[in-house]
């Protein structure tokens, strides 16, 4: 099979599709522009050609029109007589590309008799037949979970486009020991604040001083590990892509965790403090009960620029994560208290699920497991609580 594909910035549309048709050659049709398909179609042909999801040297570049209508139709005819392919065993995956050239493209499909398909972001997979003149459509989902396996390094890799990797981190995956362990000890373990490293085998560099924020960070992955993620990677930090290699940039961004799980990067944020608006409160307490007005009015002054700033942290953490991501990215904030107002409703309103560490394995299963039946387990112990709040 070959895959005729429209590239652009959502990697996810070519990884998934590949991974369910299994196909020996992938043509990547780009246009001009560096930075909604050229780059993007070289950044997936190198994935591809890395991880072997399509046979090593299957994927090619092409370019084609992105303004010319009849153009896109030609550029199309030329790439099955330059490599001479046989049109029964072709595919048209027009989810890339821009309108115009989706158009085009499903309009030379239909004509030439070949098949095409369309994923929607819910992982719907909508194919188009031609047939008798007219085009016969199926419908069907396609399974997330067919990527799980993938290194979420190499497909941040892929989508990253204003940033690139600076440090991949740590591997985490669980050791004989997580594995063996049994389930409610597991979790019980984390939710009372043991190291969870000796849970976990951790591979690659982190920083090596220890930081109050890390403990958060390996709970949050060992448990995501035990709830049935393949591996995690823990603290990469990005720094601005340039085409000058200086080796003197720093980053500007660090994210805590990344898995992929169910046809998406997940990304998730830990933070493992009070917010610090609560320093203004602690202080409050010692200040003299009659102070000048004009001092009581730079306290409270102090304690909003204290509230503004952890929000404004807050928001420019969740757009870098935001940008690694992709649209079909999946952004987490665990964090030991809640966050500020304000801060909260940005996430509410960017549908950025919140997690607090007192109900960091419950909060975690939710998200990740969200059909999910109940263990045998889980229903004795809520039968026991029932039956001690009744007693």
């Amino acid at each position: 099979m070959t895959i005729l594909s429209l590239a652009s910035k959502q990697i996810w549309p070519h990884v998934l599709t590949a991974g369910r048709l299994k196909p020996d050659r992938v043509f990547l049709l780009h246009s001009q522009d560096a930075n909604e398909s050229r780059d993007p179609a070289k950044r997936l042909k190198k994935f591809f050609d890395d991880t072997g999801l399509v046979p090593r040297g299957g994927s090619r570049l092409e370019l084609v029109p992105h303004d010319d209508f009849t153009g896109i139709e030609r550029a199309l005819d030329t790439l099955v007589t330059k490599y001479q392919l046989l049109l029964s065993d072709c595919r048209l995956n027009f989810t890339g590309g821009n309108k115009l050239m989706a158009t085009a493209a499903f309009r030379w499909a239909a004509r030439r008799g070949v098949s095409s398909f369309y994923l929607e972001r819910g992982n719907r997979l909508t194919c188009f037949q031609p047939r008798d003149g007219d085009v016969a459509t199926d419908s069907e989902p396609l399974d997330g979970h067919i990527a799980d396996n993938l290194d979420p390094v190499a497909l941040l890799r892929c989508q990253l486009d204003a940033s690139e990797i600076q440090r991949p981190g740590q591997t985490l995956i669980l050791n004989a020991a997580g594995r063996k362990l049994a389930d409610g000890e597991f979790y019980k373990r984390i939710q009372n604040g043991s190291d969870t490293r000796q849970l976990l085998c951790c591979l690659g560099q982190a920083d090596r001083d220890w930081k109050d924020g890390d403990a958060l960070e390996f709970a949050a992955a060992a448990a995501l590990l035990k709830l049935g993620i393949l591996r995690v990677q823990r603290s990469l930090r990005l720094k601005v892509r340039s085409s000058q290699q200086t080796g003197t940039r720093q980053p500007h961004a660090e994210i805590d965790l990344v898995f992929t799980w169910g046809g998406r990067l997940w990304l998730v944020d830990c933070k493992d403090r009070k917010p610090v608006e609560n320093l203004a409160d602690a202080l409050e307490p010692h200040l003299p009960r009659q102070m000048p007005s004009t001092a009581m009015d730079l306290f409270n002054r102090i304690r909003n620029e204290l509230s503004i700033g952890e929000t404004k942290a807050i928001k420019q953490d969740l757009l870098a994560i935001r940008e690694a991501g992709g649209l079909l990215g999946n952004i987490v904030c665990v964090r030991r208290a809640p966050m500020p107002e304000e801060a909260m409703q940005y996430a509410h309103n960017n549908n950025i699920p919140v997690i607090l560490k007192g109900n960091l394995v419950e909060g975690l299963r939710n998200l990740i497991l969200p059909n999910r039946l109940a263990s045998s387990e889980e229903l004795k112990s809520l039968t026991t609580a029932r039956t001690r709040a009744s007693a």
